[in-house]
């Protein structure tokens, strides 16, 4: 029976470009349907049963912090690869803890995608040299290499939506939290950070190459 492949990506030249190398590594015979943001993954995860979920995490619609554990829960056994432009340093071991089998930053080169691809949708993790020699200590968290990863995944999209410009209220309303406790997780994260204010937020995001297009 042929795999049964989604992939996901906002942009219609990518998913394209994903579906050529699929094809190429697991064969022309696979099964390949898209979705362009992160409700549609959830709607078709929850319709139908995948092999392997392709996914970047920055698409409308889309709580990249939540999405792959939210996927999880309908689908346990989905084997998920992670294709994204978001810097491995920072983002990669939270989504490995959080479920994904791979994660490929979107400027590596076509190899380093295709054996990503291959050895995911044979349900074995895959970690690229860079991420191995990088941070391999933090994929199973016993060293921070950034300050964010002190943050816990609260604190962490709290930082992502005020990076973002949302004001407590706003970032309340998008975390279904009161205004006092998102004040408080603000808080947590300026003390944690060892930072004061957010313009001093702002450019240790930008130091660690952490951009404010996250979709809540």
């Amino acid at each position: 029976m042929p795999l049964s492949i989604l992939i996901a990506d906002d942009h219609q030249l990518v998913r394209k470009g994903l579906q050529m190398v699929v094809k190429e590594v697991l064969g022309f015979n696979v099964i390949v349907e898209f979705a362009e943001n992160g409700r549609e993954v959830i709607d078709k995860v929850t319709a139908q049963e995948f092999d392997l979920l392709i996914t970047d995490l920055n698409m409308p619609d889309t709580n990249e912090l939540a999405l792959i554990p939210d996927i999880l829960r309908i689908r346990p056994k989905l084997r998920i690869l992670v294709v994204t432009m978001k810097p491995d340093k920072v983002f990669a071991a939270r989504f490995f803890r959080a479920g994904a089998l791979g994660y490929v930053n979107k400027t590596e080169a076509d190899e380093v995608l295709a054996e990503a691809i291959y050895t995911v949708s044979q349900g074995r993790r895959y970690i690229s040299r860079s991420q191995n020699e990088i941070f391999s200590d933090a994929l199973i968290g016993n060293t921070a290499n950034t300050p964010f990863d002190k943050l816990s995944k609260r604190e962490f999209e709290v930082a992502l939506l005020l990076l973002k410009g949302y004001g407590a209220l706003e970032v309340a309303k998008s975390l279904s939290i009161s205004a006092s406790t998102a004040s408080s997780f603000r808080c947590r994260v300026f003390d944690k950070l060892e930072i004061k204010n957010l313009l001093e937020l702002n450019h240790l995001a930008q130091l660690y190459q952490i951009d404010a297009d996250f979709e809540g």
